[in-house]
């Protein structure tokens, strides 16, 4: 799962994606020239129910 804010303590502006494979995910509709924050944690399902790992590191991205 990626996790995607404008600020740091991602409380504004906040996206999730779930994905397989987070190389291959392509995040779209971020403003240019714009400063975001990234963080990802792994999941697995088991019996229908989603099992979460702990959140990375923040890190941050500014956007060309």
């Amino acid at each position: 799962e990626v996790q995607i804010a404008t600020d740091k303590k991602f409380k504004k502006n906040r996206k999730n994606y779930s994905v397989k494979n987070v190389n291959k995910k392509a995040v779209k509709k971020l403003k240019s020239k714009k400063k975001y924050f990234v963080r990802v944690r792994a999941y697995k399902s088991a019996n229908g129910k989603k099992i979460y790992g702990n959140w990375s590191a923040v890190k941050s991205v500014k956007v060309k």
